[in-house]
C-alpha cells in the first residue's frame, strides 16, 4: 500500500512539469507514476506546447494586441511590446 501512495505522489513532479509547458496534466501524472524514471527526464527535455500555453493565457483573461499579436493583461491599456494605445 505504502509503494502505491509512494507512487501516486511522486507522478505529481513530471506531470506539474508537463502542464508548466502546456500538456496535459491527468495524462502525465499517470504516466509519472507508472514510470517515473522515463516520465521526469521526458518531461524535462520536451519543448513548451506554445499554441496550448496560449490558448490558455487567452482564457485566463489576457488578450492579444492586434498590432504584434503577442499576450499582453487583459486591462492594458498600452502594448508593453509595441508601445501603441489598445
Amino acid at each position: 500500500m505504502g509503494v502505491f501512495i509512494f507512487a501516486i505522489i511522486i507522478g505529481l513532479i513530471p506531470a506539474y512539469i508537463a502542464k508548466t509547458k502546456g500538456r496535459s496534466f491527468g495524462l502525465w501524472w499517470v504516466y509519472g507514476a507508472a514510470l517515473f524514471i522515463v516520465a521526469l527526464p521526458h518531461a524535462l527535455i520536451m519543448k513548451p506546447d506554445n499554441e496550448s500555453l496560449e490558448q490558455q493565457q487567452l482564457g485566463d483573461g489576457m488578450k492579444k494586441c492586434p498590432f504584434c499579436a503577442e499576450i499582453i493583461k487583459g486591462g492594458a491599456i498600452v502594448c508593453r511590446y509595441w508601445g501603441r494605445k489598445i
